[in-house]
Order: C-alpha cells, then structure tokens, then sequence
C-alpha cells in the first residue's frame, strides 16, 4: 500500500439528451460515485479534456458527439489501516475479479465518518484484506458505493475497481439493484403496504433523520428526498411484528424513519424508537441483494444473526 496506483480514464460522448448540458453535471450524471468537489480539482489539474482539448471551465456547455475523457490520477498513499485484534466478524460470502459480496456484522461501522476517528471500520478490514481496494473510489472510502448503519447487520456490495464503481453507482442511480431486509417492527402493522414519505435530515437534531408531510416541510422550511418503502408482514407476535422490506430508494436511516413514521418503529432502536432487552440494536439485517451485472444475474443472501434469531425466539414464547 506504499506505492501509487495507476490512473483511471474514463471516456464518455455525449448524446442528444445532453446538448447545452454544463460538463461538470455531465461527468457527475455518467460517474455518479465521484462528488463534484471531487472532479472540481480534477478541471484544476488539467485531467478532463473534451474531443482531445484540455478543459478548464466546468461550466463549458456540451455539444452532440463530443467525447469526454476523464483521467482519475493515482491515489496518494492512504497509510496502513488502523489495526485491530480478533475476528471483527466480517465474511467474504463471494469474489468476482471485479467486486466482493461482503458480511458486515451489526456494530461495525463502514468507513470513518471523519479524519480523525480512531474506531475501526469495515475499510480498515478490507484494506488489510484486500490492498488494492486503495486505489477505488474517494480516499476517505475506498470501495464503498453503500453502506449499512453500524448496528444494522446484513450484505454489502464492494467494487474492487473504478470500472466497477462507476458500474455499480450506476445500478443503484438506476434502482436495480434489488434489496430486501428483515425487521422486527414494534406493534401490529398493516399486513403489508409502501410508505412514500420523503426523508431529510431533522433541523434541530444532526444525528437524526426525519419524516416530513406537507405541514412539517412548511414548518420547518426544509424539503426532502423522495423515499419509497414496500414492505409485508411475515409474522405476528403479541406486540411485535417480523417484517420483510424491499426499499425502493436508499436514504439514510430509510427504514428506520419509515417505521417510526408509521408509528412502528423498529425494536430497540433508541434513536427513532426507544431501546429493547430483546436486541441491543435496532432489528435490521440487510438479508438479500439481487442484481445484473454483465448480463448475468446475481442473487445473495445471509442468515440471521444469532442476536436477531433469539429475539425471534423470545417473542414467540411471549
């Protein structure tokens, strides 16, 4: 991990669709992996060039035809991963040349959510795992194109190049990449159904999300991102139910919110619910992921965790 890898191009011609469009939405639209903060250094640094001209004013407006070529440079060293001892309970289920089917395990976050924290991450494990997972994607999160809440356990798609980065942003831009959880929903939900309530982050508390309708996004004068759960109740204990959910979109905390907009909040989840001595995490597994990928199809799925299993247990016995 000492050394620099080699760079990445990209070349994208624009269609029909895309006259008078401005080439730095054009190059977020095709490579949606990258922010645009990113790909601003990159016109900087004399890397992007259209029909063979260096292009400097992301701004420049594009024509029909006109072929873009994006170089992504080397990635500086990232230094060694945070090393930590014992099993951190992650799994490689499957390994494709160009992506892993990864275990996250519940209280594992994905990648560091600032420079400075010093808890271990599921990048640190893949990084020691799997080195050249460096060179993909932003420095701060190397192959990662979804992630998982930390105490949200379940399956994770990880591009193992920028080809497949792009690729994969691409099907999840596209929403087809097909998710299902299994949840236990606090109360007696309807048997089955979709909350379409878009979700922003809450104005007052920063580590929340938050539901909005008509009223509170006038209130609080803030607008939200569409978000579409589906959702059918697979069994029904006294107060609780085990639910399978197929989210349309992937908003922070979706199903989280969801729930807890429905008024059934997810079991022991102490932020938009209240904490349980059943689990102690909010009762998420990301179970099975589904999707086409170079004309093949791909299905995965991961068994409960044992946590998840015995809270099953104990409210069958309620």
């Amino acid at each position: 991990m000492t050394n620099e890898t080699s760079p990445t191009i990209f070349n994208l011609t624009a269609t029909e669709e895309d006259i008078h469009l401005r080439l730095d939405s054009f190059i977020t639209k095709k490579i949606p992996a990258y922010s645009r903060s990113f790909f601003k250094k990159l016109f900087t640094d004399n890397l992007i060039t259209v029909n063979g001209t260096v292009v400097t004013k992301p701004s420049q407006e594009l024509r029909s035809g006109d072929v873009v070529t994006v170089q992504l440079p080397p990635l500086p060293p990232l230094g060694t991963p945070k090393k930590f001892e014992g099993d951190l309970g992650v799994r490689i289920l499957f390994e494709h040349p160009d992506f892993l089917i990864v275990y996250k395990p519940a209280g594992l976050i994905t990648h560091a959510p600032h420079a400075t924290s010093l808890e271990v991450t599921l990048v640190d494990w893949l990084l020691t795992a799997f080195a050249d997972l460096s060179s993909v994607g932003e420095a701060d999160r190397p192959g990662v194109v979804h992630r998982l809440d930390k105490d949200t356990s379940g399956l994770l798609i990880i591009p193992r190049n920028n080809q497949a980065l792009a690729a994969f942003s691409d099907l999840f831009k596209e929403r087809k990449i097909h998710k299902t959880y299994l949840a236990l929903a606090t109360g007696h939900p309807a048997p089955e159904g979709t909350i379409n309530l878009p979700i922003a982050r809450h104005p007052n508390l920063k580590y929340k999300m938050t539901h909005l309708n008509e009223k509170m996004a006038q209130q609080w004068n803030i607008k939200g991102r569409p978000a579409v759960t589906h959702y059918k109740v697979l069994e029904q204990f006294k107060d609780c139910a085990l639910v399978e959910v197929k989210p349309v979109t992937g908003r922070t905390h979706q199903i989280r919110v969801h729930f807890a907009a429905l008024g059934h909040p997810l079991l022991g989840d102490a932020i938009y619910g209240k904490a349980s001595p059943l689990i102690g995490r909010q009762a998420l597994h990301a179970q099975a992921l589904s999707f086409e990928y170079q004309g093949k199809q791909y299905d995965f799925s991961a068994e409960l965790p044992e946590d998840f299993v015995q809270a099953i247990n104990q409210l069958r016995h309620r």
